[in-house]
């Protein structure tokens, strides 16, 4: 495990107005925004070792198997410990935290993985605790964590289980709602379509196929913050439409999104065939 560049100067002016945004407004919109930028952001993170580090030959600290770092932790209103992060060294000089913490820069992603990783002792993380107090929980972080380490729900399929396509009983029209409205801000989806996924032995989740060309991870953090919320508990997976299940799926229904300019179209072709 490395110390990145201890003493380094950083800073998140993305990450910082999308916390101050979600603050005045809380929506689909403002989560999105907030996700991207985290995706990106390299945060500071306080800790004590329990022996000082010392530099190798290139002048790089690099922490050592034998040493032990003690991660500081903070406990939210509800009696849960949660980690601090703090976008910039001002944010962090004016916290509790003085010079007997050691300064650790960490990419988000690593920060996601101690979380997941401390199997619930750690609630989640909490972006610069005595200014903009930003919490990330934890149930967020292993969404997006799941989805971006086991890619697309094909992938995790069971060789050789029985999967079913179904209707939903239950349309999730608001769930569907706030999808079509950030997918609207990528092009790169042409349509969407829903279906419930009976899988042997699992639960029953919804399974979106996404018609759509490149990489899927950064619409899933996206996507995962704006649509769990009104998803009645039940797990959301995602596919693409260019292998076997996600073709399957927009055989059977109906796309709840089309890219607009492919709506004009079809409407253009309707009326073409009326004339004729």
């Amino acid at each position: 495990m490395d110390v990145k560049d201890i003493g380094k100067k950083v800073t998140n002016p993305e990450l910082l107005e999308a916390m101050r945004a979600l603050k005045d407004k809380q929506e689909g919109d403002t989560m999105k925004t907030l996700f991207e930028a985290i995706l990106k952001a390299v945060l500071i993170v306080p800790a004590k070792f329990d022996k000082e580090p010392q530099p190798d030959e290139n002048g790089k600290i690099v922490l050592d198997k034998n040493i032990k770092v003690n991660f500081a932790l903070l406990t939210n209103q509800s009696g849960d410990k949660v980690l601090p992060c703090f976008t910039d060294e001002d944010t962090l000089n004016a916290s509790q935290f003085d010079d007997s913490f050691q300064k650790i820069l960490l990419p988000y992603k690593q920060l996601s993985d101690m979380v997941v990783s401390s199997k619930g002792a750690i609630s989640g993380i909490v972006i610069n605790p005595f200014t903009e107090n930003c919490c990330i929980p934890a149930e967020l972080m292993i969404d997006y964590h799941n989805f971006s380490n086991k890619n697309l729900v094909q992938k995790k399929l069971t060789p050789g289980s029985t999967v079913k396509l179904r209707t939903p009983r239950y349309q999730p029209v608001q769930m569907l709602e706030e999808c079509s409205k950030l997918l609207v801000k990528y092009p790169v989806v042409e349509r969407a379509y829903i279906q419930m996924m009976e899988e042997e032995k699992k639960e029953d989740k919804y399974l979106v196929a996404l018609d759509m060309l490149g990489d899927e991870r950064p619409l899933l953090s996206a996507l995962i913050p704006a649509m769990k919320p009104h998803a009645f508990g039940i797990e959301i997976a995602f596919v693409k439409t260019d292998n076997p299940l996600g073709q399957k799926v927009k055989e059977l229904a109906e796309p709840f999104y089309v890219r607009a300019d492919l709506v004009d179209d079809a409407d253009d072709d309707a009326e073409e065939g009326t004339e004729e």
